[in-house]
This record gives structure tokens, sequence and C-alpha cells, in this order.
């Protein structure tokens, strides 16, 4: 399912106009007062949906299904991602494709101390770069909600990162994950913990720290689009 409407950008400008801060908030607040701030994380899709018809309107919808990554390369099968949504726009006639992402973070558990971000959780950037792979998708908005304000980041597929990214995972699938499954499947396991312990990865693989170093530069590479606090844009 795809989410078919104008680019980021028409929106966006639109906030020139009127105040979309404040329009953004009080169509999440209307949409989320039956629920309450207690049981947000019972009821996230409902966030995700009014944010979406927030900034899409009608043509909008959903990806909840696992993308599956193999389709071109079935030895990938074992990749999939589930985003939150997916946007088709066009710059300059030109078509362009993009996946969306939404966070709501907990702030440890107070939600009342959440203020948006102005920049990208370096740990956010793997998840982010993964979806842009695996729905081959040119780049990302990251939209995050609050219950004091909001901001919106757009990042840029890197599939040079991505190919050191996959190299770590296929590690940690072919590795770990597959032969553990394997034993499983063909012997009863007691103890997991002892049994299988000659199957644990260790605490950091060797490319930590360059994956840490290209996340970096992708943080300071991304774009913040927009910024809002209590329905007022920030500079």
């Amino acid at each position: 399912m795809v989410i078919k409407s104008v680019s980021s950008e028409y929106w966006l400008a639109s906030a020139t106009s009127f105040d979309f801060g404040a329009h953004l908030m009080k169509h999440l607040n209307n949409a989320i007062s039956s629920v309450g701030y207690s049981k947000f994380s019972k009821h996230i899709n409902n966030f995700k949906k009014a944010i979406i018809s927030s900034f899409y309107g009608s043509k909008r919808s959903i990806i909840s299904e696992f993308q599956v990554y193999g389709k071109k390369n079935p030895e990938d099968n074992w990749l999939a991602a589930s985003p939150d949504g997916a946007v088709n726009s066009f710059i300059y006639g030109l078509p362009t494709y993009g996946v969306l992402e939404i966070k709501c973070p907990f702030f440890g558990g107070d939600m009342s101390k959440a203020q948006p971000w102005k920049r990208v959780p370096l740990h956010y950037i793997p998840q982010a770069q993964g979806l842009m792979e695996i729905l081959d998708r040119d780049w990302m908005d990251m939209y995050v909600w609050t219950v004091n304000g909001s901001s919106l980041f757009r990042l840029q597929r890197d599939v040079e990162y991505w190919n050191i990214l996959k190299t770590t995972l296929s590690d940690f699938w072919w590795k770990h994950v597959q032969p553990a499954k394997e034993i499983c499947n063909s012997s009863v396991i007691t103890n997991p913990l002892v049994e299988l312990s000659s199957l644990k990865p260790a605490p950091k693989h060797e490319l930590h720290r360059c994956i840490v170093y290209e996340s970096k530069l992708l943080v300071d590479n991304s774009k913040l689009l927009m910024r809002e606090i209590h329905g007022k844009l920030q500079n």
C-alpha cells in the first residue's frame, strides 16, 4: 500500500500561510483525547494514523505488513521491514519515492518532559537506512511527535552505508541465528544458555566503530524540515 500525495515541501510551505503547527497539534490532540496519554503505548497505531492524516489528507495509507527484501535477490529474503507509510510524489515533474517513519519517544516514561528532537538520534540511522533499502526508497521523512511539540527530518538513502550494515546483519544471521535455529529444529534444547553458548555473538561487531562513524555523518547530513513547540513553529 502506498500513500499517493504531494511532496513534503508542499505542505511544509503551507506553514507560511497559516499556523501549521497549531493545526497539527489540534488534530492530534482531538484524535487521541478519547484514549489519554497514559494508554499511549496500547494505541500507537491510532496516533500514527492521525499523524499521517494530518500530513497527507485523505490520500494516505499505513503499511502494516512486512516488506521482504529478497524479491530481487532471493538469498536475502531473511531481511524484511515494516514502515509506517510510503510516499509517492513529484518534484519538477519527476517521480520521487520516500518512506515515512513516525517516532513518539517516551523520554524515560514521562511524556510530559518530552521535547521534539533537534537532531536525529544516532541509533535510529541503521533502521532508517534499512527501511529505505528494503523498500527501495530514495529518502525518508522521520516525524517525531511529543505532547509538547513535534519535528520533521528528511534523510537520504546511502547505499554504501547499507553495504556496511548488511555485512554485520549477515554475520549475525548466518553465523548465529541460522545455526541456532538448525540445532533447535534437529534436537531438544533444555538449557539454551549453555547448549547454544558457542553461538552467542560478541557484544560488538568488528565493524561497530565504522558504523557509528558513518551514522554520525548521516545525522549531520539530515535536514530538519520543521520543528514546533506547542503549535508554534521554531526557527
